[in-house]
C-alpha cells in the first residue's frame, strides 16, 4: 500500500493544507502604530502658531501627523533592537531622572539605571525618545550608504538655486554716536572731526557709548538693520559711498551717527567653487533623508497605521 494512501499521511497532509490555508485567509494581525500623541501634536501646533504667526492648515497638520508617526516607528524599532540598553547618553539621562525623583538616594549609578529601567523611564522621557530616534536614523544611514554627489550634480544644483547664491552688499564701517538728548552737539562733533581730520578711534571719544559697539566688518543690509534699524540702513545704502571717508550724520532708532566707511563690497553672485562644498553637503543630507524615509515607508508596511 502506497504511503500516499495511508490514513495517517492523508491526515497530516490535510492538516498541513488547512494550516497553510488558515495562514493565508487569516494572517496574524499587524502591530498597531498610532494614533499620534495628542500632547505632541498640540505642542507642534502651538510652536507653529507662535513662530509662523498663523493658524495651522489641514496640510500642515497632516505633516505633523506624518512626523509623529515616523518618530514613533523609529522609536519602537530602536527599542526592539535594545539600543536603550547600549547607549551611554540614555543611561546618563536615566541616572539624572532618578536622582531628580529622589535627591537623597544613596544608590549607585548602576543601581539607579536598573531602577530606572524597571520604572520604564526610557519609555516616557522625551530626551531619550529623541536620542533613540537619532540612533535609528544613523543606523539607517550607515547601512544604506549614499554615493558622494558628482561634479555634474553639484553644478546642476548650483544653477538651479543660482538666485540663492546672490551675495548682498557688505559694509565695513565705524561710527560716532550721540543719543537724542545730545543730538544738538552733532554739528560741533562733525566740525571738530573734519577740522582735526580725526580717525574713527579718536573721533569715538567725542560721542556717547553705544551698546552694540563701534566697529562693524562686512555687514549685510539685513545685519545692519538688526542693529541700527531700517532707517539707518536705507540712508547708508542711498549714499554714494567712497572708502575711508566720513558720511552723515545718519539717524537710527537710537539717535544720530557720524559714519566712517572703510570699505563697501558690491553685490555679487558667489562662484561655483566658493559654494561647491556647501552644495555637496546639502545633497548628501537630502540623500540621507530620502534613505531614511524609504526605510520608514517600508517598515510601516509591517504595521497597521492609525492616524486618528
Amino acid at each position: 500500500m502506497s504511503v500516499f494512501k495511508k490514513p495517517w499521511f492523508q491526515f497530516l497532509l490535510l492538516g498541513f493544507v488547512l494550516f497553510v490555508a488558515g495562514q493565508w485567509a487569516f494572517p496574524p494581525p499587524k502591530p498597531v502604530l498610532g494614533p499620534p500623541s495628542a500632547e505632541r501634536l498640540d505642542a507642534m501646533v502651538q510652536n507653529y502658531a507662535q513662530f509662523a504667526q498663523g493658524t495651522v492648515s489641514p496640510a500642515v497638520l497632516e505633516r505633523f501627523i506624518d512626523t509623529e508617526l515616523r518618530d514613533e516607528l523609529l522609536f519602537r524599532e530602536a527599542l526592539a533592537r535594545d539600543f536603550h540598553y547600549r547607549d551611554a547618553a540614555v543611561e546618563q539621562r536615566i541616572i539624572r531622572n532618578m536622582r531628580f525623583l529622589d535627591a537623597r538616594t544613596q544608590a549607585s549609578d548602576a543601581e539607579l539605571i536598573e531602577q530606572g529601567y524597571a520604572l520604564r523611564l526610557h519609555l516616557t522621557d522625551e530626551v531619550i525618545r529623541r536620542r533613540l530616534v537619532q540612533i535609528m536614523e544613523r543606523l539607517i544611514v550607515a547601512t544604506h550608504p549614499t554615493p558622494s554627489p558628482t561634479n555634474a550634480q553639484v553644478e546642476a544644483r548650483y544653477k538651479r538655486d543660482l538666485a540663492a547664491w546672490r551675495e548682498p552688499a557688505r559694509y565695513s564701517f565705524s561710527h560716532v554716536f550721540l543719543s537724542p538728548d545730545r543730538s544738538s552737539e552733532m554739528s560741533r562733533v562733525v566740525a571738530e572731526i573734519e577740522a582735526k581730520q580725526l580717525g574713527p578711534a579718536e573721533a569715538r571719544l567725542l560721542g556717547a557709548p553705544f551698546l552694540s559697539g563701534y566697529e562693524f566688518s562686512r555687514q549685510s543690509p539685513d545685519q545692519i538693520t538688526r542693529v541700527f534699524g531700517g532707517v539707518f540702513t536705507e540712508q547708508l545704502s542711498a549714499l554714494s559711498v567712497e572708502p575711508n571717508k566720513w558720511f552723515g550724520p545718519i539717524a537710527s532708532v537710537f539717535g544720530e551717527h557720524y559714519v566712517y566707511v572703510q570699505a563697501v563690497a558690491a553685490p555679487r553672485t558667489l562662484a561655483l567653487e566658493e559654494v561647491s562644498e556647501r552644495i555637496a553637503r546639502d545633497l548628501i543630507r537630502e540623500a540621507e533623508a530620502e534613505s531614511i524615509q524609504d526605510w520608514v515607508e517600508g517598515a510601516m508596511a509591517r504595521y497597521e497605521v492609525r492616524r486618528s
